[in-house]
């Protein structure tokens, strides 16, 4: 009995590990991904402004009288976890960046919580995280002003290929860059959607395909119907009898 109950433990144990809830914790930061060193544009004056490349994007974020700031994001089921980030950095108000250690950051099983070093500063905090695909969602850290910046010769024009969440966007173009820009984000998260310059042709392409393919199509049932309509009026099914028996004289042959 004894056996069967420590063997359910394991079980159990090693179900929880896989599920990525292990009994044993959240584990500890990666020293050596925050200490990466990673050069960010701390020109910005946004609340949130983040530069997305092909495998990556970098994110900056001002902060005002405060003492830290958790990162997070989520799975499809809604599921929190903490963000895999690289090369944490604070920049002071007076232009001076520290890097940010495995000392400054606190994993739980959802969220990090980056420390700031000091009590209520105002400054910018700064990390990059992996990324892929045509798409791009994070949760919104912080409200006010974002800045986001596609990758080259990404595209969200086309309703049906692009989606952007929230609306009410600047979009601008410069050097095959596209950049949202929002006034106010007060929307829990953030996700966009696009596709690239040549996926827009490809597209188009399947499109007039798809057009020439049904006119085609239309134009040969037109000519089989015309066809068989031929074939009948040869073998005499479309004859019109309807002069042949006229009611006002006798039958035909008899006249």
């Amino acid at each position: 009995m004894n056996r069967r109950l420590v063997l359910g433990v394991v079980a159990l144990a090693a179900l929880v590990t896989l599920a990525g809830c292990s009994v044993l914790g959240p584990g500890e930061p990666d020293a050596e991904a925050l200490g990466k060193n990673v050069s960010y544009d701390w020109s910005t004056d946004a609340n949130a402004t983040i530069d997305i490349n092909d495998t990556r994007y970098e994110a900056v974020y001002r902060v005002e009288n405060r003492s830290s700031i958790e990162l997070y994001d989520r799975d499809a089921l809604g599921t929190e976890h903490p963000l895999e980030i690289e090369g944490l950095k604070f920049q002071f108000e007076n232009g001076t960046v520290r890097n940010l250690t495995a000392e400054d950051v606190e994993l739980s099983r959802k969220r990090m919580t980056v420390s700031f070093p000091g009590e209520n500063v105002s400054g910018k905090v700064a990390f990059s995280a992996p990324r892929n695909g045509k798409s791009f969602g994070l949760p919104t850290f912080l409200s006010g002003r974002y800045v986001v910046t596609l990758p080259g010769s990404a595209r969200v024009r086309v309703p049906i290929l692009a989606q952007v969440s929230p609306g009410g966007y600047e979009r601008t173009l410069r050097n095959d860059r596209v950049t949202l820009t929002w006034g106010d984000v007060e929307q829990r998260s953030l996700s966009i959607r696009w596709y690239l310059e040549r996926d827009l042709w490809l597209f188009g392409g399947l499109v007039v395909i798809a057009l020439l393919l049904g006119v085609g199509g239309t134009l040969y049932y037109l000519r089989q119907i015309r066809a068989l309509e031929s074939r009948r009026e040869e073998v005499g099914l479309d004859v019109d009898t309807d002069d042949d028996f006229d009611d006002d004289g006798p039958p035909p042959g008899m006249r």
